[in-house]
C-alpha cells in the first residue's frame, strides 16, 4: 500500500491483485499432528515452522503488537492500539456469528460507527474478513 502511495499514476488496468493465504492443511498435511499444529500456531511459516509452541507464540505476539504499535499509524490510522488488539480479540471469539457493533462498541466504550469503522480499517488492511451474508433480507407480504 505504501508503494502504491508513492506512485504518481494510478495504474488502473495495469494492476493485478493476488490474494495469498498462509500455509493451509493441503501445504502441512492431513495428519492430526499437523493439523493441531497449523490450528494452534497459525499458517505463517515462521510461526508454522518454529522450533515449539513457545517459540511460536512469542514470534506471533510480536508481530500482532509491531503491527498495532507501529505499522497502523505509519499507515495513517490513528486508533489506539490497546483498543484495537481488544476489538482483535473480540473478533476472534465471534467467528462465525454477525457482529453487533453496538455490544462490541459498549465493551470498548466507544459508539457502534467507530467499531464499524475500526473492523473496516482491520478489513482494509488484510488482518480480518468481512463475510457477507448469503441470504436476502426479505419481507412477508
Amino acid at each position: 500500500m505504501d508503494l502504491m502511495r508513492k506512485s504518481s499514476e494510478s495504474l488502473a488496468g495495469r494492476i493485478s491483485y493476488l490474494y495469498m493465504s498462509g500455509l493451509n492443511i493441503i501445504e502441512t498435511g492431513s495428519e492430526s499432528k499437523t493439523i493441531h499444529k497449523l490450528w494452534v500456531r497459525g499458517g505463517f511459516p515462521e510461526s508454522y515452522l518454529a522450533v515449539d509452541d513457545t517459540t511460536a507464540m512469542d514470534w506471533l505476539e510480536d508481530l500482532i503488537r509491531t503491527y498495532l504499535e507501529r505499522d497502523l499509524p505509519q499507515l495513517g490510522f490513528r486508533v489506539p492500539a490497546t483498543r484495537m488488539r481488544r476489538l482483535w480479540t473480540m473478533l476472534a471469539h465471534l467467528q462465525g456469528e454477525p457482529v453487533n457493533y453496538s455490544k462490541l462498541g459498549a465493551n470498548l466504550e466507544i459508539d457502534g460507527k467507530t467499531v464499524s469503522h475500526y473492523i473496516d480499517i482491520l478489513s482494509d488492511l488484510l488482518l480480518v474478513r468481512r463475510l457477507e451474508p448469503w441470504h436476502a433480507n426479505s419481507q412477508r407480504y
